[in-house]
């Protein structure tokens, strides 16, 4: 980073002081340092001391100022990132910690469309509402079966929607899966059939 862009920071900082208030956000500020600037992508890092105060710094008014003087200064159209740190090895970390975060949230996006596409027929749905069962944390507490049979309600009332029921095996098919959340949830098996088959969506309490 050269001296003359540090500089173009420095007075930044001064100029965004004048236009909030706040003894805390001016120490927010303070501790702001440029780590570099990528493209449109300008890295702005606070000491991991002082990453407490991030959250004063991200305030949409705060962001705004910062935002105008760095397009005045340094002529772009900027994306300003905050990272905890203020070395570009915090910056390679930060990238890293990112990259994993879009992996697992890649990965648990084709996990559902996998079983979504899994959903063919109603012996894997019977499969998977015991597996999404012992797969509950916490299943002896009543309230945590209650947001079993929740997701479950859902989660069968979509399988309706792909999965027809023509036969009267397609309905003893149904009628197990029925009994089987019935005996998860310790509720009976009537009373579930009604929440999956007829009870207005609007009525579902999220847990």
């Amino acid at each position: 980073m050269s001296q003359e862009m540090q500089q173009a920071w420095s007075l930044i900082r001064e100029r965004v002081k004048q236009q909030v208030t706040g003894r805390t956000l001016y120490r927010a500020l303070d501790a702001l340092q440029l780590v570099t600037i990528e493209g449109d992508t300008v890295v702005l890092g606070l000491p991991h001391e002082e990453y407490q105060l991030a959250g004063h710094l991200n305030a949409p008014t705060v962001r705004k100022w910062i935002e105008q003087f760095i397009e005045e200064a340094y002529a772009i159209r900027p994306q300003i990132v905050i990272i905890e740190g203020a070395t570009l090895h915090d910056w390679q970390l930060y990238q890293r910690k990112q990259e994993e975060l879009r992996r697992l949230s890649e990965q648990g996006v084709r996990k559902r469309e996998l079983e979504t596409r899994t959903y063919t027929n109603w012996d894997t749905v019977y499969e998977q509402v015991g597996r999404k069962f012992a797969e509950t944390p916490g299943r002896s507490l009543a309230v945590n079966r209650a947001r079993y049979l929740n997701e479950m309600i859902d989660f069968v009332r979509d399988a309706l929607q792909r999965i027809p029921v023509e036969t009267e095996a397609d309905e003893r098919q149904l009628n197990r899966i029925v009994e089987r959340i019935a005996t998860n949830v310790d509720a009976p098996a009537a009373v579930v059939a009604w929440l999956i088959l007829h009870a207005p969506t609007s009525a579902k309490t999220e847990l």
